[in-house]
């Protein structure tokens, strides 16, 4: 395989294990994926025998927005990075970093379990982010007979699946997913619907992974939450909009944690529907931010 620049934009790099020393990975299928306006195609290579690879000749300007997307999948966990082409720099390196496959989920674990809550008249929307970390040199790989699970409370109706998802299945309680867990961070983002019956009720949020910190927003000052370790943080503004912050702490692996919504109002059909648009914002970026900045009010 010969990496010498040809005509057109070269996207070049190695695939590497590094799960302990780094070890090139020969004779690995790398492929090209080149999403185009209303179009995509694919090109396909081999690393050679130093874990090297080359997709040369790429079309480069010409008005037109392209992507390309880097891929390939070692003991089955996918890996991909995104590389951007252009007149000015029509060569790129895209290393793609890969580790050993392990099916021990106990690498897993949680670092925050975040959630938005929305009511109106008697209505409850509850908007989901929940990381996960791997901070192991190897893969955690799930199966349908292992996946990784996120239970869904008693009751929870119209579940959506926001993002960060790779084949989930939402059936007998509980969101799970055969996807594969990288070392680093997964994130997920989910939403449902409650309907109390009542101006008091409890939430019992299970975290088989556990959480080191357990947050909530919530859009009415007047719902006052309670349980183990429960407190008020103060006030989060997010586009305009404000959010009483309350945080339960950390919460250990197989845990869960009880929250108690005092003060609902009355029931009606109506929702707002603006928590699944600050959970995306959250997903994307700004959850760190959010649970970063300094509460305007606090008891």
């Amino acid at each position: 395989m010969s990496s010498a620049d040809g005509p057109g934009g070269l996207i070049r790099g190695h695939v590497l294990d590094r799960t302990s020393a780094v070890r090139a990975v020969a004779r690995q299928p790398v492929r090209l994926e080149i999403v185009e306006r209303g179009s995509t195609s694919e090109r396909l290579t081999v690393t050679d025998a130093r874990g090297a690879f080359a997709f040369p000749g790429l079309p480069v300007g010409g008005g037109v927005p392209r992507v390309f997307l880097v891929q390939t999948e070692y003991q089955g966990v996918p890996y991909g990075t995104r590389v951007e082409l252009a007149a000015e720099t029509p060569t790129q390196t895209a290393d793609l970093d890969v580790y050993q496959a392990t099916r021990d989920h106990t690498a897993v674990q949680g670092s925050i379990a975040f959630a938005v809550v929305e009511t109106s008249q008697g209505a409850v929307r509850i908007s989901v982010i929940q990381r996960l970390e791997n901070t192991t040199r190897r893969a955690v790989v799930g199966s349908d007979a292992d996946p990784l699970v996120f239970p869904l409370p008693l009751g929870a109706q119209a579940v959506e699946l926001i993002g960060g998802w790779q084949h989930p299945q939402v059936a007998h309680g509980a969101i799970t997913d055969a996807i594969a867990v990288p070392p680093g961070v997964l994130q997920v983002g989910y939403a449902y619907d409650l309907a109390p019956r009542a101006r008091r009720f409890t939430l019992d949020w299970a975290l088989p992974y556990g959480a080191a910190d357990v947050e909530m927003l919530v859009n009415d000052p007047a719902l006052i939450l309670s349980g183990a370790g429960v407190r008020r943080a103060g006030v989060v503004a997010d586009s305009g909009r404000h959010f009483t912050r309350w945080s339960a702490g950390a919460v250990p692996r197989g845990g869960e944690i009880a929250w108690t919504f005092d003060g609902l109002a009355g029931r009606d059909d109506r929702w707002p529907g603006g928590a699944a648009i600050v959970l995306c914002v959250l997903l994307g970026g700004g959850l760190t931010a959010a649970l970063r900045r300094r509460p305007t009010a606090a008891s």
